[in-house]
């Protein structure tokens, strides 16, 4: 039976004599956090230690066909002593369990070629490990998409197939143990705005990446403008003995800050294991909607020079300590999450218009850039390919997930069409799939495409489209989940979107 901490301290007080002012009750939830470290080198790894693998990182190919100078591959590192894990949040109302996790890994696709599970096998292990406890629709999966971390998308090589199943597995295990250490717990919910820490990398205030250069900030086409600077944040605590379970928070900034050793999780594993080092309990810290957005490696011109951490010496201590700066000033205060668990999951299908990106994920192996995601039904039938959007409700946070590098665009439409403050409208990227960039709106596109010389977003997307198709479809599970939407439809192709949208999961 549920309880508050309102109701008991009021019956306590009763016993006492004491009166009691009325107060509003604080909601019980259930919650649970756990990790499973998927270095090389982890206790369970098939490979031998010390074994460099592929890491994911800019450019193309593995440097065996394109020259590594022209393009500048991934390349390889191992174990240096950077823990990357795989993290996991399990939040139940009494009624409804949802699961979130983030994996430290360049990227992750819904389903694989050569028998690798994809995200959606995991979350369908989930579902079969917990007896249809946690659905595999209620599990949401994300990847920190950190350039110097294992390449499980195959743009840079691959890793060995049995080292991919080991971080399925590993993911699977995390979210599993999440949900069987559920304890009472209270929820809060704060954000904290960084704008002077990341910079949209398709307006001028990219030229600011020197901390004394002086160019004009964000003059730049009207459609590319916005970057999503909130940091969010979402902290559990236990009923029991008032100790931390978990520190989730989300920002939108590239995972290409750099800093670490050797093969590392870039700035979300660098301030997840700051978040436990600070609060305790497990910290997980996602990829948000990082379309054109970059971290400052670790000031920008504009940075502001008050805040903790700008004299640091290497990037690393830089970038965490900003970032812990926000995160402690968004739980200042922040107002206790109160309301339903509700989740809703949708397979969209859409043409992959982009014949660049469809013949590496076709013939990717050809030019050293063996693409692995499933060329079978449903996932890719002709040129179509099948991806999963989620909306999930904590109370009153609309936490979305997004099959890629989403813009900022996207949940500043769903926002608006629910009439939520933007920094409850969360974004967790590269979630369930890996689609590339999800321009949004379509009519940035042919600004962005301009920009190929300089910027890889139009090269890595597989349609103009596909950032409205994955807006309208946020927005419609939005009000699903119980959010209110207004008539308002940010493009009048919405209906279109809905009606290629399949309802059923694929097998």
């Amino acid at each position: 039976m549920r309880r508050s901490i309102a109701a008991l301290v009021a019956l306590s007080a009763l016993a006492l004599g004491a009166s009691v002012p009325a107060r509003a009750e604080v909601q019980v939830y259930k919650v649970g956090a756990a990790l499973r470290a998927i270095h090389p080198d982890a206790q369970g790894s098939p490979l031998e230690p010390g074994t460099a693998v592929q890491k994911g990182g800019s450019g193309l190919g593995d440097g065996s066909v394109f020259p590594p100078e022209l393009v500048g591959p991934g390349g390889a590192a191992r174990f240096q002593g950077e823990e990357i894990a795989a993290r996991a949040i399990v939040v139940d109302d009494g009624a409804t369990a949802v699961a979130f996790a983030t994996v430290e890994t360049q990227g992750m696709f819904a389903a694989y070629q050569r028998g690798i599970p994809g995200l959606r096998d995991i979350a369908l292990m989930v579902e079969e490990a917990t007896d249809g406890s946690l659905p595999a629709d209620n599990v949401v999966i994300s990847n920190d998409h950190t350039h110097s971390g294992p390449d499980l998308i195959g743009a840079w090589g691959f890793v060995p197939d049995e080292y991919a199943t080991f971080i399925a597995h590993q993911t699977r295990d995390a979210i599993v143990e999440a949900f069987q250490s559920r304890e009472e717990a209270t929820l809060t919910a704060g954000a904290d705005n960084a704008p002077d820490i990341i910079y949209n990398q398709t307006c001028t205030e990219a030229l600011n990446q020197a901390d004394d250069a002086e160019y004009p900030n964000n003059v730049c086409d009207p459609f590319s403008e916005s970057k999503d600077a909130w940091v969010r944040v979402l902290q559990a605590r236990a009923v029991e003995d008032g100790n931390v379970i978990a520190t989730m928070v989300a920002f939108a900034a590239h995972a290409t800050l750099g800093g670490g050793a050797g093969l590392h999780g870039d700035w979300p594993q660098f301030l997840s294991d700051a978040l436990t080092q600070e609060f305790g309990g497990v910290g997980l810290a996602f990829q948000g909607a990082v379309g054109r957005t970059q971290p400052c490696r670790p000031r920008c011109g504009y940075t502001d020079r008050s805040r903790p951490g700008y004299e640091a010496p290497d990037r690393k201590t830089a970038y965490t300590t900003y970032l812990l700066y926000h995160v402690r000033r968004s739980l200042l205060g922040a107002p206790a999450v109160s309301g339903p668990v509700i989740a809703s999951k949708a397979f969209i299908r859409h043409s992959v218009e982009n014949p660049i990106l469809f013949g590496l994920v076709t013939n990717g192996a050809t030019v050293g850039a063996p693409i692995a995601r499933s060329l079978d039904a449903p996932w890719t039938t002709g040129t179509t390919v099948l991806t999963v959007v989620s909306a999930t409700r904590v109370g009153s946070q609309l936490i979305l997930g997004a099959p890629g590098e989403a813009y900022p665009n996207i949940p500043a439409a769903v926002a608006e069409a629910t009439n939520l403050p933007l920094q409850r409208t969360w974004t967790l990227g590269l979630a369930d799939d890996q689609l590339g960039y999800l321009i949004a709106p379509s009519e940035a596109y042919p600004a962005i495409a301009s920009q190929i010389a300089v910027n890889d977003n139009a090269l890595f997307n597989v349609s103009p489209t596909i950032g409205d198709h994955v807006a309208c479809t946020q927005i419609r599970l939005a009000g699903e989940v119980g959010f209110p939407t207004s008539m308002f439809r940010p493009q009048l192709r919405c209906p279109l979107f809905d009606a290629l949208d399949s309802t059923e999961p694929p097998p």
